[in-house]
């Protein structure tokens, strides 16, 4: 394999994974799909006798059986990989990274050709990219070279690839808030739509609450956090002013680190086109769903909990959400006036 020009965020070059530091490792109650080529070569690797017995019972069959996702990673009575012991992978320590699961070897990678350049990036769901996310003062796009394989593929046209770089420059706008720069995208995708939704006289808290009602219940640290601000805010709704006030005084810098957390999404996802089957209204209603679920998920859990990692913790289950589902897809039919999301 030849090196060839990638771009990606400035910090990829920087990112190694936490692994055992990870509070909340990235194999904990997540349906991880393994192909029938990776599953056989695991079932039938030479391996120590406790290896074996985890990977033998590590596994669940899906609904929809396909070659690409042939069985999923099942969960211990924690909620964890069987397969890790101590945040740490078992496999990966006795066989080495050739073993592992694609997935598991490139998370929080994405490696795509988008027209007829390689991009490289990472997720906002990953704790250490948030933390990088958090620590830095900008997020800029660099050219790299490197040995990579490309993993998805967006055919798009010159003219669509200019509108993916416009975007990402009116969102690091700093001449304006971050809530107009989302206004101003959403106007690009869908003026008419966009404006009527935004000006319907409608209280955005509880149709926040009631987003986030649909959310408690799954076992994973969203459905948790969900539970907490929903449960804070549904029993006394003028408690969430105050607690917006505490929350921009404690984190002044709130404003540009949603910036560059939701800059960094939308090179994850390749916004506007994260979902081949969402079309535009479904992508600017699944912005204004991003934005205003990072201010009432932090807003609310911070009010609970006061320290940085608290921050990291909420914004990585909630990006958990939205780029390892079909939430764009799935935007109009969750919330009829997303728009009004960019007034929490």
């Amino acid at each position: 394999m030849k090196k060839e020009e990638w771009f990606t965020p400035d910090y990829y070059p920087e990112f190694s994974c936490k692994a055992d530091k990870c509070r909340h490792t990235c194999c904990s109650t997540w349906r991880i799909p393994v192909s029938k080529k990776e599953y056989q070569k695991l079932i039938t690797m030479e391996c120590s006798e406790d290896l074996n017995r985890r990977v033998q019972s590590a596994f669940v069959i899906p609904e929809t059986v396909n070659d690409d996702v042939y069985r999923y990673v099942s969960f211990n009575w924690l909620g964890q990989c069987p397969i890790q012991e101590k945040g740490l992978c078992s496999l990966h320590a006795e066989k080495g990274e050739g073993y592992l699961p694609k997935v598991c070897k490139l998370y929080p990678r994405s490696l795509k050709k988008v027209g007829v350049h390689n991009v490289a990036s990472c997720s906002s769901s990953c704790e250490r990219i948030i933390e990088m996310l958090y620590e830095r003062k900008d997020l800029h796009i660099i050219s790299i070279e490197m040995e990579a394989e490309n993993e998805l593929f967006y055919e798009i046209g010159e003219e669509e690839g200019e509108q993916i770089l416009l975007f990402q420059e009116l969102i690091k706008d700093h001449t304006t808030s971050l809530c107009q720069s989302i206004s101003d995208i959403c106007k690009i995708i869908n003026e008419k739509e966009f404006s009527k939704d935004y000006h319907e006289d409608i209280d955005p808290l509880p149709e926040g609450l009631k987003l986030l009602k649909r959310f408690i219940g799954q076992n994973n640290l969203f459905g948790q956090i969900a539970m907490e601000v929903y449960e804070r805010y549904e029993k006394d709704k003028e408690l969430y002013e105050k607690d917006k006030e505490g929350f921009e005084k404690r984190y002044p810098d709130w404003m540009p680190f949603f910036e560059r957390l939701i800059n960094n999404s939308m090179i994850y996802e390749c916004f506007p086109f994260v979902d081949k089957r969402a079309d535009r209204t479904s992508v600017y209603k699944g912005l204004c769903l991003t934005y205003g679920l990072l201010r009432l998920v932090c807003i609310g859990y911070c009010s609970l909990h006061d320290k940085k990692e608290d921050l990291i913790d909420a914004t990585a289950a909630l990006f958990h959400l939205i780029e390892h589902t079909a939430f764009y897809y799935n935007a109009p039919l969750i919330c009829d006036n997303a728009a009004v999301f960019l007034k929490l």
